[in-house]
């Protein structure tokens, strides 16, 4: 039965369609369509994010630094407490075949095969509403580091479902240049938030077209704050900085 549903294997190198923006300001339907192949333009990456929340228990940040090699190598830890000893963080690694994760609070992790895509979902006869993007490096679902790496789905899922605008540049990341876009009340999110006064600010690197900024505002609350602090384009990564060292008590999860 495995031989029926393979594994895929990372996307081939293509070049982006867009390779660089014109000096002026873009459309918004370029600039989407810049962002969305912001991964094309690096074959290595490094970046920092740190994700600020307000909750009901008040208020939180994580700290996510990713490594990435394409085609399918990459590494995120996600740290809670930037103390060096503390054990409140988290590793994701893959190679593109296999994910290892790793939990050093509760000491437990798991080595699992990258789960397959739905056959037939990247057809290219799909319309684009329906079709699955490819990532050609894999990254954790549903995080924010995919988010920033890959803004295909935030694109389509979230900035098209309200009005959106340019609103200016701005200097993240340690001094690079950024779109800042304005998307009023998205309407892509659970019930509790689904409320007209609902904004995000978001921040696009102009030379590759990676996020560096998300922020969710409620009238004049700011719920989650995420910020690129760092981005590294193209540095040279060892291949230790993929491996997850799993301590020989770990608990392992199947």
């Amino acid at each position: 039965m495995s031989d029926l549903v393979p594994v895929a294997e990372p996307e081939a190198y293509r070049a982006p369609a867009i390779v660089a923006l014109a000096a002026d300001a873009p459309r918004l339907e370029d600039l989407f369509a810049f962002m969305a192949e912001a991964e094309l333009r690096v074959q290595t990456l490094r970046m920092r994010i740190v994700e600020r929340t307000v909750t009901a228990r008040g208020e939180g940040a994580v700290t996510s630094d990713l490594v990435l090699r394409h085609p399918g190598r990459a590494r995120v830890t996600r740290r809670a407490s930037m103390d060096p000893l503390s054990r409140e963080y988290e590793v994701w690694a893959t190679d593109g075949h296999v994910v290892t994760t790793y939990n050093a609070a509760s000491e437990r992790a798991s080595v699992r095969a990258v789960r397959p895509r739905v056959v037939g979902a990247t057809r290219p006869d799909l319309p684009a509403f329906a079709r699955v993007r490819e990532p050609r490096t894999a990254l954790p679902a549903e995080s924010v580091v995919d988010t920033f790496v890959h803004p295909h789905g935030l694109i389509r899922n979230v900035l098209l479902t309200g009005p959106v605008a340019m609103i200016g540049t701005s200097l993240l990341a340690g001094g690079r240049e950024a779109f800042v876009l304005r998307a009023d009340h998205p309407r892509s999110t659970s019930l509790l938030t689904d409320r007209p006064d609902r904004w995000l600010e978001v921040g696009v690197d102009r030379q590759t077209g990676f996020l560096l900024l998300l922020v969710e505002h409620i009238g004049d609350h700011v719920t989650q704050h995420a910020e690129a602090v760092s981005l590294e384009l193209d540095p040279v990564i060892p291949d230790d900085a993929f491996l997850v060292h799993l301590p020989s008590d770990v608990r392992m999860l199947y």
